[in-house]
Parts: C-alpha cells; structure tokens; sequence
C-alpha cells in the first residue's frame, strides 16, 4: 500500500472509480475472465470500499444475475418435454440427450458449467466483501451480504440439482478445487440460505432480494431433497405475508409477466429493464414477430396440458388463455412479444424473469403437508386457477402417487416455460412422465464437462455416472431405477 498511501484523495477517489467502473463493466457483461486480468484491482484493497461503492458493485451483480438466470431460462422445459422446434429452431429430436463433449445436444453444459462459476466468482467478491467488513450490522451491509448469500445458494441450487456432484468455492480463487459429493453441495445451499434469512429484510419491492425470497428458495431446496417439514415450514413463511396474494384470471395471470409488473403474485423477480441494460428478449425463444422463433410448445401440451378434468371436477383452467394463442399453436402468449399477448405490456422487450411467484409456495406445501394435511391449501389454490375445483374430500380420497402426479400436473400448467419441468420429474423420480428418457437413468445427471475434466484431471473431477470417460464408478441402474446421489453409487 505504500505506492497508494502517498497519493491525494483525489488520486485516491480516481484510483477507486477507475476499479469500481471496470467491476461494474465486469459485473454487467458477465466477462470474469477481464476481472482475472486486471492488475490495478490489485493496487486497492476490498476493505477501501465504501458502502457507495458496494452498492454500485451490488447493482451491477443483479444485472449479471439476470442474465445468468435466463441464459438457461429454457434448459428444464426442454429437457422436460414441453417444447417441440419453432418456426426458427429445428427439430429437438432427443431432448434427454447429453454428454461431456458438446456436440448437437439440446443443453450446452460446458457453457452452463462456465457460466455458473464465473458466475459465481463475481458473487463471492460481494461475500467476501461483506465477511471483511468491520460494519457488518449496518442496514447496507446485511442487505448486501443477505443478497450475496442468495445469489450463491441459488447458484449452488441449479449446478446441485444438475450436475450433483461440484466443487464447492467459499472464496475466489484460481486453483483447482476438487469436486464434492452432492449431499455437501446441497448443505452448503442450506448454509447460504440460513445467511440470507438472517440478513435480508422483508420484501419492499420484488426486484430486489428479500427476506421472503430467500424462504422461498429455501422452500424449494427443501423440497427437491425431499425435506417435507422444513419445505412446508418455509413456502408458510411468505405465505403468511399478506403483501403477496393469488389473482383469480386469465387476464391478471398474464399480468405477471408486463413490464415492470406490479403483480401481486410476485415475490422476487428481476426487472429486465430495457432502459438500463440490453434487454433480455423472451421472443427470440418463444413468441416472435418475424416467425422465427426457436420452441414452440409441444403437441401435446398445446392440445392437453389445460385440459377439463372432469373425473375431479377441476374445469375453467384460466391459465390457458394466458399461455396459449387460440389462433397460432406455435406461440407462447405467456410472454408478450407487442402484439401476441392477453395483457397489454408498454415494453415487450423488459419482460420480468421471475424466480419466485406466490403459487409456488402454494404448491410446495400442499406436496409437502401430503393428501390428508395439503388438500385444503391446494383447494385454495385451485380456486384462483379455475372455474370449478374439487373438494377437499375428493383430492384426499386418491392414492398417495395419484395425489402427487395431480400436484406435477398442476405445477406442469401453472410454471410452463418456466424452468420446472425437468426437476420436478428428477425430484419425484417419475421417470416414466418423460417418454423420450426409455431408461436413460443416468440422464437424470449432466455429465461434467470433459473440458474442465481435462483441465482439472479425473482424480478432482470424476465424470457421473453412465457417462462416457467415467472411471471411478460404472455406469449404474439399479432395479428399482431409483436416481441416486453420484457420490453414493
């Protein structure tokens, strides 16, 4: 510190701008290798920055986060067999389909691999910025450490529930971390969340991260490891918070997803504001004007998923008219693109990517309460969702499997091309609802890129299961085509 010491304020005030703007440009555009490569961030230590600093760093480590969380937006739909090619996008012939090294597959998984570590790093500046910090009690600080906390736990919650098996990365750093087991990453999502939840403050706007969105996201970690108490105990957090509520029709449905939404089912998105950053275009995947979008929703789920259900009774579906053109089997209304819409939206282009909404929660406590104690909230869901709905006697006269399989429908209707499918059917392990899969167990994992394997070796990067290049275990199905956590096979 020598060189700076001798410096003006001025000097001082440059030196720290010149730094915070290369972050910010670093942060925005999601370029972590630039940040490797920067020497004069080297010349100031994280503890010169003031709260005005971090908050700049803070903002732009929400545009990175957008743009990380909708890069991948599509993957879990595809995979889960909601989509068929677009007008633009070509046939998906095996949406199941992976492997290590990147061919015609339907997910690029070095990229989603890269992108959530480089991700990552930008994350964890802010963490460790935080844990440094001497203010730790200050309502900044909590907020920007709260947030930090989340960001990384939802990171950790997608590599976790798609790769298992990952390294686990506290702090930045260039070395070469061995992957851990599955059930240590999930812990360490678990660590995270309790964090956020002890910073965050409650929810004042659902752009920003809140008290209310890390339960959320603990609700749902809770429920993909099948933790039915502590899952229900956590979606009741925000249920509870009389700011969020459930709209009742077609047109307030759509409203989700207008500019800058004020919908009260919102519990944390971000805002995709075309104003302050290029904007993320939803069209370009699912509804675009020029006719060459990349998916279309499948056949099947254009002609069935909001299908009467007349052996329960569950008839009306409101969200079909908000998800669906009647008059192009190709789009997905459910995102605007100016002129194929239910609710009209002043911007197109600054569709919210939601992470969060209230019926979520809904749903993940009436799974995880079961038929006897969840019935009477899943009603209550069911009757801002349709026309007619069943009785609380009639869903807790089903099996156990038919009272599950109606709780994946009625998350496969309310979160299309929302990034749920998938997962749900890994979680459940109802393999047989994706009929492309024709015993792939393995599938059920992405393969770790044979890139980063090559770089790292097969001792600190073992490739999963069934994948080609695997050399600690082989390729393992068991009887009951149970999926299992890598590191137990």
């Amino acid at each position: 510190m020598q060189a700076l010491t001798s410096k003006t304020d001025n000097d001082m005030k440059n030196i720290k701008l010149a730094i915070i703007t290369i972050l910010i440009t670093v942060f925005s555009t999601g370029c972590s290798s630039w940040l490797d490569d920067i020497a004069p961030r080297n010349a100031i230590p994280q503890s010169a920055l003031t709260d005005s600093d971090l908050e700049k760093l803070l903002n732009g480590l929400y545009a990175t986060m957008e743009s990380y969380v909708f890069t991948y937006w599509w993957a879990d739909d595809l995979q889960g067999e909601n989509f068929k090619g677009g007008p633009g996008g070509g046939a998906i012939t095996d949406p199941c389909d992976m492997a290590p090294s990147f061919t015609n597959q339907t997910i690029n998984i070095l990229s989603f691999w890269r992108s959530s570590f480089t991700t990552l790093n930008q994350v964890n500046f802010l963490v460790e910025s935080y844990e440094a910090a001497s203010n730790k009690e200050s309502a900044f600080m909590k907020k920007m450490g709260g947030t930090a906390y989340y960001f990384r736990a939802f990171i950790y919650y997608r590599l976790a529930s798609h790769y298992g098996n990952v390294p686990i990365l506290r702090k930045r750093s260039n070395d070469i971390v061995p992957i851990s087991p599955e059930a240590d990453v999930w812990s360490f999502v678990e660590e995270n969340l309790k964090s956020s939840i002890q910073l965050l403050p409650k929810t004042n706007s659902h752009w920003y991260a809140s008290y209310e969105a890390a339960n959320a996201l603990a609700a749902r970690v809770a429920l993909f490891q099948n933790k039915m108490p502590d899952a229900a105990n956590y979606a009741n957090e925000v249920l509870k918070n009389s700011v969020f509520s459930l709209t009742g029709s077609s047109l307030d449905f759509s409203k989700n997803w207008s500019a800058e939404s004020t919908s009260s089912e919102i519990v944390f998105a971000f805002v995709n504001n075309s104003r302050a950053s290029s904007p993320l275009t939803f069209t370009t995947y699912v509804n675009d004007t020029d006719a060459s979008w990349n998916y279309a929703p499948s056949d099947w789920c254009y002609n069935h998923l909001f299908s009467d259900d007349s052996s329960l009774s569950r008839k009306g579906d409101i969200r079909k008219n908000a998800t669906f053109s009647a008059q192009d089997k190709n789009r997905v209304i459910k995102y605007p693109n100016g002129t194929y819409q239910l609710a009209p939206t002043s911007d197109y282009k600054s569709t919210p990517v939601i992470i969060t909404r209230l019926s979520e929660m809904y749903l993940i406590k009436a799974e995880a309460l079961g038929k006897t104690n969840g019935a009477a909230t899943l009603v209550e869901f069911m009757k801002k969702r349709y026309t007619t709905v069943p009785t609380e006697m009639i869903i807790q006269s089903l099996s156990d499997k038919d009272y599950q399989t109606l709780i994946l429908d009625e998350r496969r209707r309310e979160f299309f091309a929302e990034g749920m499918r998938w997962q749900d059917i890994k979680r459940t392990n109802r393999l047989e609802l994706l009929e492309t899969l024709n015993g792939r167990t393995h599938l059920m994992y992405y393969p770790i890129p044979q890139a980063e394997i090559d770089m790292a070796g097969t001792d600190a990067y073992p490739q999963n299961p069934g994948y080609a290049g695997d050399i600690r275990w082989n390729r393992t199905i068991n009887e009951t085509n149970e999926i299992r956590d890598p590191s137990e096979w």
